[in-house]
């Protein structure tokens, strides 16, 4: 499976077989999910949204243009600048996932608390702003 991912590929890859059977389980553990995701051209094709509405899940309405709440995202950059610091560039495969399995073994915890503690301000500025960034 090679190239972008597109709305078909999101449903039939990641809806169908992993997203909607972990939210339907919750659902049967007296939970009550709220799906969100950001405005990818993925999330937003009309054949994922329309998957997810007649399976019957509910998303939680998310402004455009809204900044990142996923600490996670703070580590792909972090990740990029460490490789470039500590290796020559890769020249196949096996050896960029050694660099970047690497750096990401080795990103400080500390680091990782931080983004995670920064959420709640990132949240009240959504709120503040509506959703602009």
């Amino acid at each position: 499976s090679r190239g972008g991912v597109d709305g078909y590929r999101h449903r039939e890859e990641v809806l169908k077989p992993l997203l909607v059977p972990w939210i339907n389980s919750l659902y049967e553990e007296g939970r009550a999910p709220l799906l969100l995701e950001d405005g990818a051209p993925v999330h937003t094709a009309r054949i994922s949204v329309e998957y997810l509405e007649v399976s019957h899940i509910q998303k939680l309405p998310w402004p455009g243009h809204s900044p990142d709440v996923n600490a996670e995202e703070h580590a792909w950059p972090w990740i990029r600048r460490h490789i470039t610091q500590d290796f020559l560039p890769s020249t196949c495969e096996d050896q960029c996932r050694f660099q970047w399995s690497y750096e990401w073994e080795n990103l400080p915890q500390h680091l990782i608390n931080k983004w995670i503690d920064g959420i709640p301000e990132v949240v009240r500025q959504i709120i503040k702003y509506g959703g602009d960034n």
